[in-house]
């Protein structure tokens, strides 16, 4: 890895009206360069104050918080995400927060002047009245997105010197509603009803795997036929595809965990047997026109279906059986939610989701455990009732 270049200063000394006058310019964080000026009694102070200062800029020490807005920072940040280790889907959902979000309401503040309570107020506005289009406040899930995006860029502030403390960290985090992922959700009769109707569509064995698994959409169109293992009952989650500035992205799996065995249950096997002869009809009329490749979830041609597309299916599919409406992501929900309901250990929902604790499980879960608790009082005092 080649090292990464530190900015360059110029300087120099003039003698004017008995003194002298020391000059340096720079390119700052914000990529504006800068040009700044000392007077001095004698030669060798300019020249001491100017090695000094020359020294900063070589070492990366040219900030100048006072006059960097938030919206020249973030460009400055958004242009830096390049030289990190970052997966594309999120530096796409970095750019989208800030350019569509954050700077048009926070871009002309001052950097050194964003206070805690801007943030809370900008978080806050979101959350109310916060879409685009008008059409009322972000979700939860979005405004979260927000936080963390301006979490993360004041941290980089932090750390080049721009900021002394991240006033992101002082900001209150009740105003950042948390999500609440079994809000809608269907219920378990709700879960068998799409199944049961969702079995006569094309797509009915993909519509199977995805209410019976747990999978993520993006899971579900990364999977491929050698993840299969239909004699053994289970498949294996290698990749996911995204859609990254609009195009389908293939990418390894959001975390080690969630790089998976999964069991599948007898319906779903059967289900899938028939979707690979379906598919291998489907290539045998498509003649040349078939796209190469494994894909399971594919068009009438075996191009892979994008996560986008199966959504959008996923909600004609679900209004046509007359169900209540909720996103295709929702159905892992649905399949967890079910799984805690009828009393299955969270150790197992944990790795049928791949979250990588079971802290998270537990968090995220917790509206159903409760009752899970209730239930599981009320079982085990019925063993002890010798009545």
């Amino acid at each position: 890895m080649t090292e990464r270049r530190r900015p360059k200063g110029t300087g120099s000394i003039q003698a004017r009206d008995d003194r002298w006058r020391a000059f340096y310019s720079y390119i700052d964080a914000a990529g504006i360069r800068r040009r700044k000026v000392g007077s001095f009694d004698t030669k060798t102070e300019a020249r001491q104050w100017l090695t000094s200062k020359l020294a900063e800029v070589a070492g990366g020490q040219t900030s100048d918080p006072g006059s960097i807005t938030v919206g020249q920072y973030l460009t400055q940040w958004l242009g830096s995400l390049g030289m990190q280790q970052l997966e594309a889907a999120t530096v796409s959902w970095y750019r989208s927060a800030v350019e569509r979000h954050i700077v048009p309401k926070l871009g002309g503040v001052k950097l050194a002047r964003l206070t805690p309570s801007l943030i809370e107020g900008f978080l806050s506005e979101k959350a109310s009245s916060g879409r685009l289009d008008g059409g009322g406040g972000l979700s939860p899930t979005s405004v979260r997105r927000l936080q963390v995006t301006l979490h993360k860029a004041l941290d980089g502030a932090v750390r080049k010197g721009l900021l002394h403390r991240n006033p992101a960290d002082f900001a209150d985090k009740t105003r950042v509603p948390v999500p609440d992922v079994t809000l809608d959700v269907w219920t378990p009769v709700e879960l068998a009803r799409f199944v049961a109707g969702s079995s006569d569509d094309r797509l009915g064995a993909i519509w199977r795997v995805a209410a019976m698994t747990g999978l993520r959409r993006s899971e579900v169109c990364g999977l491929k036929w050698p993840d299969l293992d239909l004699d053994g009952g289970r498949l294996s989650v290698r990749r996911a595809v995204v859609i990254v500035d609009g195009m389908p992205h293939v990418k390894p799996p959001k975390t080690a965990k969630s790089r998976r065995t999964v069991e599948l249950d007898a319906g779903t096997v059967a289900g899938l047997r028939d979707w690979r002869k379906r598919q291998l009809e489907e290539r045998l009329r498509a003649g040349e026109a078939w796209t190469p490749g494994e894909w399971i979830a594919t068009n009438e041609i075996g191009a892979p279906l994008r996560p986008d597309y199966l959504g959008r299916r996923f909600s004609e599919l679900a209004a046509s059986l007359g169900l209540r409406h909720i996103a295709m992501k929702q159905l892992r929900h649905s399949h967890a939610t079910a799984l805690l309901a009828a009393g299955e250990h969270p150790k197992v929902v944990q790795e049928r989701l791949g979250h990588s604790s079971i802290s998270i499980t537990l968090d995220t879960y917790s509206a159903v455990l409760p009752n899970m608790q209730r239930e599981a009082v009320e079982r085990r005092a019925r063993t002890f009732d010798v009545r």
